[in-house]
Order: C-alpha cells, then structure tokens, then sequence
C-alpha cells in the first residue's frame, strides 16, 4: 500500500500521527473540509485468510488516481497478485459490491442510489467505474469465495429470517407489550445491503474489531492505542497536494483483501 500510494505525486507515508490542537470530541463533529489534511489506513487480520482494510477518506481505494483507468483497488490487486473486494452499504437498502482480481479485472454490481435518479450516471456509475449488473446483489460474480461468504451474500434465503419475521408479527397483533417485540424489531428492520453486510462481519471479523470502524479519523486519534492492542496496524500518509479534502462517501464501507492462497486469493 506503501508502495503504491507514493507513486501519487506530493503522497508520502508519516512515522507518527499528526498532533492536532482539538481534542477528539471536537474533531469528530468536524466537516470534512475542516479536519486535517491526512489519509489514514488501518489493517486487521480477519477470518477465512482475509485482511480488513479501512480507509480515510472512506474509499478511498474506489476512486482512480488522476489519469488512470481503473480504481486503486485495481491496482493494489494487480501488485499483489492476489484478489480484492470492496462492500458499500447505502442507507441499508442498498449496496454496492466492486470486485478485484489478481489481474487488475473489477466487476461492480447493486445500485449507487436506493431513492432513484434522474440520471442514469447517478445510478449505474461508481465513482467513474460502470455499473455491471444492478440487480440486487446476492453473489460474488468475479471472484471465487469460500461458501461461507457465498452464504453471507445469500442471507435473506436463510429460513431463520423469516421465522423471525413471522415471530414478530404474531407478537405485534398477539402481545403488542411483549419485551421480545424490540428485538425482534431491530432485526426485521434491517435493509437487504445490511443485513448481508452483518452476515460478512460474522464470517469476517468475529471479533468484531475493525468492521463497524465508520470514521476512521476520530478514531484513531480517540481510540490509537485501544486499535493497537487489539492487532490493528495503522499507516498515516500526507496526501497528494490534488487529493479532495472531502471523503468520497460517509457511507458504511469496507475494503478487504483475501490470503488465502488455496483459492488465489491475497
């Protein structure tokens, strides 16, 4: 990652996070625009042979270096020799899954805006990669997975939900005051993106300790040592004097990288 990043002019990596003269607190209701100028990555050894990546800016390996013709993920995949795939959850509904193989190929598939668009860019373009299928996503298309992300991809087919679903509607008319009836709530209330991005965490990162990380920035400065101790690795770089302020998205998202050398993955 090293590597790659400092072939973008002006990008090098730090030895140290930056000091800031605001404590966390106010750092974390800071716009965009207004927070240090840093990308910060954190790696994490999940489940099933992959590495958890989180970035800031958020996607950052979604978006292309200026003059390139494919995302950074792309690229990293292609240097590593090993596949890659990034999951967006949008608002819940929504997903959007970019897949990397080891030979640079992406794949995209879901959909960029769950409330419609008037255009059609803004619903079949991702940053400025094509849209492959937007049909709602339930399978790895490029890449070859484990079965049991195969299955995470394939949550709603999980008999489990909807007896669930059915519990809660027994209850709702039955027993209105039942205690169960908010739990099961918050679980039949879960969009179709979400509820396969839950199932990922479970297969992923049973430790669940990087995989709900949504502003990286805060915390790292918040919460370094606490990421450490729990086997986070943490990289800092000053970004290209080009590089946009703002992140890309504030949405829900996760770059991953596979190790596991039986399938030819990372």
């Amino acid at each position: 990652m090293t590597h790659l990043l400092e072939q973008e002019e002006g990008c090098c990596r730090l030895t140290q996070l930056p000091e800031i003269t605001i404590n966390s607190e106010q750092l974390r209701y800071l716009p965009a625009w207004e927070r240090p100028r840093l990308w910060i990555i954190s790696l994490f050894s999940g489940s099933d042979g992959w590495t958890i990546v989180k970035t800031w800016p958020n996607e950052l390996f979604c978006a292309r270096v200026e003059g390139a013709t494919c995302p950074r993920l792309s690229a990293l995949a292609m240097q590593l020799r090993r596949d890659a795939f990034h999951f967006r959850v949008v608002r819940d509904i929504c997903g959007i899954l970019l897949e990397a193989d080891a030979t640079g190929q992406i794949f995209l598939s879901g959909w960029n805006n769950c409330e419609g668009a008037n255009s059609l860019d803004e619903t079949h373009v991702f940053y400025e990669e094509q849209i492959d299928s937007t049909e709602p996503i339930s399978q790895f298309s490029l890449l070859k997975v484990s079965q049991p992300i195969q299955s995470a991809m394939r949550v709603y087919e999980n008999p489990e939900i909807a007896r669930i679903e059915a519990e809660f509607e027994r209850l709702l008319l039955e027993d209105p005051k039942s205690e169960l009836l908010i739990d099961l709530q918050n679980e039949v209330e879960k969009g179709y993106a979400e509820r396969i991005d839950n199932a990922l965490a479970k297969v992923i990162d049973s430790s669940n300790c990087c995989w709900y990380l949504i502003d990286l920035l805060y915390n790292v400065y918040a919460e370094s040592q606490q990421l450490r101790e729990q086997g986070v690795q943490l990289l800092y770089f000053q970004p290209p004097n080009t590089s946009n302020q703002t992140p890309p998205n504030r949405q829900i998202s996760l770059d991953f990288l596979s190790e596991h050398e039986d399938d030819d993955f990372f």
